[in-house]
This record gives structure tokens, sequence and C-alpha cells, in this order.
């Protein structure tokens, strides 16, 4: 039988990790965290990262676990949470992905993002299209792709470079069935949180003006004199990259405050797109506060009466 795995998706400022907690305290799960930036050591105010307290004993996993010296990507999360996945399952517990990064979730939760099973062409094509990338932007090598392989170029985000660079090694393109976009490696459940939007969009600016309450100006100093870089990975986070004009004296705290609001309702709605188009989410509405616990024992009591 395939592993048993539960994902709780949908966009930020939905309240997703506390849901994730409740669920797992009712499932003997553990969770594992689909979050691009909450990875890096440090960055707690920007990534709105769970506080030990708000796990309430829950064991979280691929949270700080990498420093400056690190650009994390999806092919590192993937092997990674692969990992945290069959060790949570040794253990006899249930695995829970949570988190609004669609592309590092999709990396595990989907057979045809599974990057270890694609066959390189050789080190040097690799190295070749990188080069490419470099010069004229992933923009280009997607492009590339569009051309020569139009019906792998339907299956990838234009943004997914990974798969972009996978897809361009192949020698052709999607023939006979079309494969299932939707078939996973695990026995999966998925459940989404929606929200009316303008309520999504007013917890969305509460967030970010709390955000800057608790210092996020400072944390991103703070972050730079560890080490991080301006043009790596950590620092191209939500959260961040609006914050370092502010200290290279670019802008005031005032735009940047308003700029992050606006990105971050921008990323959302990208969110929210990106999960609404899969058919396997059985989604809730979590615009009233006071039914999320009905929700958690909701969930609970689906995934328990699977098995009985």
């Amino acid at each position: 039988m395939k592993q048993k795995v539960i994902a709780i998706v949908g966009p930020t400022a939905a309240g997703k990790s506390a849901l994730a907690v409740e669920v797992a305290k009712g499932l003997n799960g553990e969770i594992i965290s689909a979050d691009s930036a909450q990875v890096y050591r440090g960055m707690n105010i920007g990534t709105a990262k769970i506080t030990s307290a708000e796990t309430q004993g829950i064991r979280h996993h691929l949270i700080d676990i990498v420093g400056p010296e690190t650009d994390y990507n999806i092919g590192r999360f993937q092997m990674d949470a692969g990992r945290a996945i069959r060790d949570i399952a040794d253990r006899g517990k249930c695995p829970i992905l949570c988190g609004g990064s669609g592309l590092y979730l999709y990396s595990v939760i989907n057979s045809g993002y599974q990057l270890e099973n694609t066959p390189l062409s050789s080190p040097e094509k690799r190295e070749e299209l990188k080069r490419i990338a470099e010069e004229r932007g992933e923009g280009y090598l997607y492009e590339c792709l569009k051309e020569k392989f139009p019906l792998r170029a339907g299956k990838i985000h234009p943004h997914d470079t990974q798969r972009i660079l996978r897809a361009l090694e192949m020698n052709e393109d999607l023939s006979g069935e079309e494969e299932n976009r939707w078939d996973s490696p695990y026995q999966l459940s998925i459940y989404g949180l929606s929200m009316e939007r303008s309520l999504l969009y007013q917890r969305i600016e509460e967030r970010v003006e709390r955000m800057f309450e608790e210092g996020l100006p400072e944390e991103v100093a703070n972050l730079l004199a560890m080490g991080y870089r301006r043009d790596g990975n950590a620092m191209a986070a939500l959260g961040y990259k609006e914050l370092i004009p502010v200290l290279e004296h670019q802008c005031s705290i005032d735009d940047a405050k308003e700029l992050l609001k606006k990105n971050t309702r921008h990323f959302a709605k990208r969110q929210i797109t990106w999960f609404k188009r899969d058919p396997r989410i059985h989604w809730f509405d979590v615009s009233d506060a006071a039914q999320r616990k009905v929700i958690a024992e909701t969930i609970i009591a689906l995934e328990k009466n699977e098995f009985t």
C-alpha cells in the first residue's frame, strides 16, 4: 500500500498552521512545513514562522534547517520532505504537509514532479542550459520548451526552473496517453482553506502591520549581518525583498509596508488560482474563526473513517 500523507493548503494568512496542529493532535501526526522561506534560520517574523508555544508540542520538520551559506531550492526540498515522510511513518505517525508554496508541495505529492525519476542527458547539457538561463533568464528556457515540447510545457509552471531543465533534456515530447497530472506516489488527502476575499486581505494587512511592530526591518538587517546575501534565494522571499531598499535608504518604511501588503495580496491571489485547479482538494471555508475547531474535527473524523 502507498504511504498515507495528508496535505493542508491554501493562501497565506488563512490559518493553515493552526489547523494543521489541531489535526496532528487528533491523528498522532507530525507536520512537514512546505514553505520555501521557513527553512532558513533567523527568518521568523517575515515568514510568520510558527512559535514553540503555537506548535503545542507537535513536532515540525523542515523549519530552521539551513543558514546563510545555503541557497535552498525545490530539488533539495523534495529530497528532504521525502526523508521526513519516511521518518514520520517509520515511527508510526501520520505525515502532514502544511504550506502554501505550491511548487514545493507538488514536488512531493505529485508523481509527475518526481525529479529524481527523470533521466539526465549529460552534465554538459545541463550546464549549457544553466548558462543560457543565466544569460537570457528562465523565461527564455520556457519559451524554448514550448517550441520544442509543447505538450510537456503545458504541464509545467513557467517558473518551475528545475522541471523546465529536466524537460529540455528529454528526447521526445509526451505521446500516447496523457500523463496523469494528479497521480501521487502517496495515499493522499488534501484539505484546502478558503476565505472570503475581503476578509483574507484584511487579515493580510493586519499580519503585515504586526510584522513591522514585531521588528521586521531589524530582522532583515540582522539577517544581512549574519551573512545572508542580498541577491540570494532567502532575501528574495516575500517580506524580505521589500525591506532591503529601506536599509539602503532608497525608500521609507511606510512605502515598504504598503508594498509588502500589495505583494502579499497578489501572492495570495496566485496561491488561490494555483490550488483551485486541483480537483483532489476538499475545501473548507474558514471565514468564521469559530468554525476552525469544527473543521479540524471534521478532517480528523474523515481520516479515521477511512481506515475503519
